[in-house]
């Protein structure tokens, strides 16, 4: 019960400072950019590229495993599209009590907030490939359907998911700093460990549900159902009972360890 009640202070204490949430978040996606002589363009410019290589090498080069009637660089743009973006939220947002240290020695200022302003900031360019991701699927005779708007659905997901793992880590990376590495290891294995460069029937039928076991997975696997697969997740209701239950117990670690680490961190930092 005491568990239940910190997560909900702490979707309480978010939802109050909502406005200044979005606020920030913008003014955090412009001074990310500043000085640059492309500016903002770098947000997009650099995701794009990766999609792009990796494209060509999967496509040309290593073999994906069989996908299908379903064009190999709309099926690869919809998987990564979603990774691009928790590769990028994460990092960031888990190094956000770090960045704004000046806000967090401010006992009147909620800092719980911050990672999420992080997320939302990467979520503007985010935005934009789900954009790039449609306009693919209308080139490569996919057009509109009901089925798009659930991207909604999984995006509010994501950005969920990605916040309770980065509240944990902003919260322990104030007094253990090699986290930062040990992130980027945690991505590069759930970049090859997702499949999202490959198709998942590579292995045999009796080794999916390991795969499944990864949250990444249902969100990855929804982008393409929502654009390409036309399958609701009610369908698939087993998968996301399990996500929402990961979700949750990883809400109650990240408040239960927010709010017994806050009182010391304007002391450490």
């Amino acid at each position: 019960m005491f568990f239940l009640l910190q997560t909900f202070n702490l979707i309480k204490d978010i939802y109050s400072d909502r406005q200044l949430v979005i606020n920030f978040a913008k003014k955090d996606f412009i001074r990310r950019f500043s000085g640059s002589f492309l500016g903002t363009g770098w947000a997009f410019l650099q995701p794009l590229l990766t999609i792009v290589i990796y494209w060509a090498v999967f496509q040309f080069g290593f073999r994906s495993g069989d996908i299908g009637n379903i064009p190999f660089v709309l099926w690869f743009v919809c998987g990564i599209v979603p990774w691009l973006f928790i590769s990028e939220a994460f990092p960031v947002a888990s190094n956000s009590f770090l960045e704004y240290s000046y806000l967090v020695k401010k006992v009147v200022f909620n800092i719980n907030i911050l990672p999420l302003v992080k997320i939302i900031s990467c979520a503007f360019t985010h935005l934009f490939f789900i954009g790039i991701a449609m306009f693919l699927c209308i080139i490569k005779g996919y057009p509109p359907t009901i089925y798009w708007l659930q991207i909604i659905y999984y995006l509010i997901c994501m950005i969920i998911f990605t916040f309770a793992l980065s509240l944990i880590c902003a919260s322990i990376m104030v007094f253990f700093r090699d986290l930062t590495q040990i992130i980027g290891v945690l991505l590069l294995i759930g970049m090859w460990g997702t499949p999202i460069a490959w198709n998942l029937d590579m292995f045999p039928v009796k080794y999916h549900v390991l795969f499944k076991l990864n949250p990444i997975y249902y969100l990855v696997q929804g982008y393409r159902d929502s654009l390409i697969g036309n399958i609701w997740f009610w369908e698939k209701i087993n998968l996301t009972i399990y996500f929402w239950c990961v979700l949750f117990v990883l809400l109650f670690i990240g408040s239960f360890v927010f709010n017994h680490l806050k009182q010391y961190f304007a002391d450490t930092l």
